[in-house]
């Protein structure tokens, strides 16, 4: 369903926007091999938040400091701690070792931005 779900969204995406297509569908190949086990593509929480409408809350620099280095977001910006403290499972966001790429975050959050 999720699946289904992600490649609907690539598609209109990709058929509005072809210049940037290649990063919405690396970041949905992401999505789906990391993300997808803590997060939902709406506002629901699962483990960690829901990420609709992340990018509306939150700008491209956030979010690319975020996904780098989640403890240290935590530590020092507040909006990070509040996610960490109301997360009713106590879990923190792990570092990974993906999200160390740049261009792999860059693809993360155009994907993100075209859940909105």
């Amino acid at each position: 369903m999720c699946q289904k779900l992600i490649m609907g969204i690539i598609f209109v995406f990709c058929a509005a926007n072809h210049g940037i297509a290649g990063n919405v569908e690396a970041g949905a190949q992401i999505f789906e091999e990391l993300c997808i086990h803590c997060h939902r593509l709406d506002y629901n929480d699962k483990f960690g938040p829901g990420l609709a409408g992340i990018t509306d809350r939150r700008d491209t620099e956030w979010l690319d400091k975020f996904l780098k280095d989640p403890a240290k977001m935590i530590k020092s910006d507040e909006y990070a701690h509040t996610l960490r403290e109301n997360n009713k499972y106590g879990l923190t966001m792990p570092s990974l070792p993906e999200m160390q790429d740049a261009k792999k975050r860059q693809d993360m959050i155009e994907f993100l931005k075209a859940i909105q």
